[in-house]
């Protein structure tokens, strides 16, 4: 991997347990398929199709490689990058951390920078990044949800709950379990009980943002709203907010200044 930028245009990837979506927004390009890929198997002649994504963690470093080269070169494969800005879950450990980069880097042959997913899903769904107050997030994806407070420019406390998500047949997205929902809602209790209470009493007037391929679910905007008395809002396009925000940070200077190397 090459640790100079080239001259070229910045890449954006998100990294989802059930579809990754990469971006080079100076070019208007956009991809979003499936996070499955196929690889080698222990048999000669045949082919496994890997899922190298798990709770918005990357479990099969070389599967993920495999996968983000074949989005970037869907998004332009003629196109030198000057580097990739990627999403990470707020719970993601260092070491999950430098995996994912790695993974990513071993695609573009590229630096690669990082994000946390729930600001990035935040600045996606129109959230000022400097704005001084804190504001509720609640970030629903396949495997793994995170809530969030977001403030001046970053995750100021998060709580996520992992789980395994059904996949009825027929349905084109994976389904949040029902005894997840509850877990969901300890969790929000949990990451509001880490702020301040001046943060707290601030944060739940500008009540609870939904992002995520989840946040359409039917009757969770409902039920939460009803079990933690908040405003509930979900976001334009909300499995794509995380995508959008990672675009914004690479269009805009003052914002890639919030990712970290």
């Amino acid at each position: 991997m090459r640790t100079t930028p080239s001259p070229g245009p910045h890449a954006a990837i998100d990294l989802g347990s059930s579809r990754i979506r990469a971006t080079l927004p100076a070019r208007a390009a956009f991809v979003d398929r499936p996070s499955a890929v196929t690889g080698p198997a222990a048999v000669p002649g045949r082919a496994v199709r890997a899922r190298p994504i798990e709770h918005g963690m990357v479990t099969d470093a070389g599967a993920c490689t495999r996968l983000a080269r074949l989005a970037l070169y869907e998004a332009d494969p003629g196109e030198e990058l000057r580097q990739v800005l990627i999403a990470v879950p707020a719970a993601a450990s260092r070491t999950q951390q430098s995996r994912a980069v790695t993974a990513v880097g071993a695609a573009a042959e590229r630096p690669v920078r990082t994000m946390e997913a729930p600001l990035a899903a935040a600045i996606g769904a129109g959230i000022d990044p400097a704005d001084p107050r804190p504001r509720l997030i609640l970030d629903i994806g396949a495997g793994i949800v995170e809530a969030a407070a977001i403030m001046r420019g970053r995750v100021h406390a998060a709580r996520s709950v992992q789980y395994v998500p059904e996949r009825p047949a027929g349905h084109r997205m994976p389904r949040v379990p029902e005894h997840v929902r509850a877990q969901i809602a300890t969790a929000l209790r949990h990451m509001l009980t880490d702020l301040p209470p001046p943060l707290r009493r601030s944060a739940r007037d500008g009540g609870l943002l939904l992002t995520g391929g989840g946040a359409c679910l039917p009757s969770l905007p409902g039920g939460l709203a009803e079990e933690m008395g908040l405003t509930i809002r979900i976001a334009r396009d909300p499995a794509r907010a995380t995508i959008r925000g990672l675009a914004h940070a690479c269009r805009s200077p003052v914002t890639w200044r919030l990712t970290r190397a």
